[in-house]
């Protein structure tokens, strides 16, 4: 039976492990519920992981289960707010939390997130303002950057889209 685990920090990747989870009428679990050894005994395992920066929610986690060797089918879910249809950035974010022989046995899947200012630390209020006024003032940004722009600039913004999680079934039944 597949187990559905989440490592969420405002909610958005917790959303998505919901929806697969009744896709796939799975359980669904928080990342510190569970520990490698019971990630490792599943038939299949989904990880919804939150993208903060530099920051991949449950990698080590997963990297861990992964490790114990077992015939467990592993699929990553990041969630962001970048488009990953115009980014390499998460990919290479999965590659510097997993190493290459563990990526080679895993599928991975980049969905976007949501934002809601009000809920941030003041630490990350103050980061995602830096960084939209340094995107703002630059004159020629790439199409990576103007969607950064757009995505910071208002004050609660929601890009979850259920659909996605069509292609996570697909990778777990695949």
């Amino acid at each position: 039976m597949p187990l559905v685990v989440h490592a969420s920090k405002y909610g958005s990747a917790e959303l998505y492990a919901s929806w697969i989870g009744e896709a796939l009428g799975a359980p669904v679990a928080a990342a510190d519920e569970v520990t490698p050894e019971q990630l490792a005994g599943s038939d299949v395992v989904v990880l919804c992981g939150a993208i903060y920066g530099p920051t991949l929610r449950g990698s080590s986690l997963l990297r861990k289960a992964m490790e114990l060797g077992t015939a467990t089918r592993f699929v990553l879910v990041t969630v962001g707010l970048s488009d990953p249809g115009i980014t390499t950035k998460r990919d290479e974010l999965v590659a510097s939390k997993l190493p290459a022989e563990l990526r080679e046995r895993l599928e991975v899947v980049h969905v976007r997130g949501a934002m809601d200012r009000s809920r941030l630390s003041l630490v990350e209020r103050s980061m995602m303002s830096t960084i939209r006024r340094g995107l703002a003032v630059k004159r020629d940004r790439t199409a990576e950057e103007q969607a950064m722009l757009e995505a910071l600039t208002p004050d609660s913004i929601d890009l979850t889209d259920r659909a996605a999680v069509a292609t996570v079934v697909e990778a777990c039944l695949g």
